[in-house]
């Protein structure tokens, strides 16, 4: 009797989970605006995916705003961020990739890293994604080179978050295991935007 007991209570859980209305992704809620690159580049991380946090200086091309470097122990791998102004009203600018100011600098971004600077540093895009893949802020090439004999591996992202044009690259030679992880550096940079100033 006991055990009829159980199953019957069993049975009727099912019926209202079945009742239940399916669970819905929760997209994270949008960047808090900032209204300069200095105020959103504070809220990056100190250290991303082993990649400690440097110096940060000012930038007056392509868009005037910030850049922050960011390195492993060593150097063995190398990346920044860049926070520049929009050509827009940052209000206007949506988190994302969809807007022209972001699939314009992506272009440009992905053409100034192919040329090179000089004729022995030449890279060539091996792979395109959009990430993070639920809710892209950022539109980024996975690219493969050599600076003279050195072959090295690089990934370039642009994309729009708070108001502001961001940029992201790391570099590092390429080494199988890699010598670090450029997209656990990418997640972490995002997690840092999102915390509110």
């Amino acid at each position: 009797m006991r055990g009829f007991a159980l199953l019957a209570v069993l049975g009727l859980g099912a019926c209202a989970m079945e009742d239940s209305p399916p669970s819905v992704a929760l997209l994270p809620a949008p960047i808090s605006v900032a209204s300069a690159p200095e105020l959103l580049a504070r809220r990056l991380p100190t250290e991303a995916a082993g990649f400690q946090r440097g110096a940060t200086v000012p930038l007056r091309q392509p868009h005037p705003g910030v850049e922050v470097a960011y390195a492993t122990p060593g150097r063995t791998a190398a990346g920044f961020v860049q926070v520049l102004r929009p050509p827009t009203d940052p209000a206007a600018l949506p988190d994302g990739i969809e807007a022209p100011a972001v699939q314009s600098e992506y272009q440009r971004s992905i053409a100034e890293a192919a040329r090179g600077a000089g004729q022995h540093r030449r890279l060539r895009v091996v792979n395109e994604m959009n990430q993070p893949e639920e809710n892209p802020l950022f539109r980024c090439a996975e690219l493969e080179g050599t600076y003279g004999r050195q072959p090295v591996t690089s990934m370039i992202c642009v994309g729009a978050a708070g108001g502001q044009l961001l940029r992201l690259r790391a570099s590092m030679p390429r080494r199988d295991p890699p010598l670090a992880d450029p997209r656990a550096f990418l997640r972490d940079i995002v997690a840092g935007l999102r915390v509110l100033p």
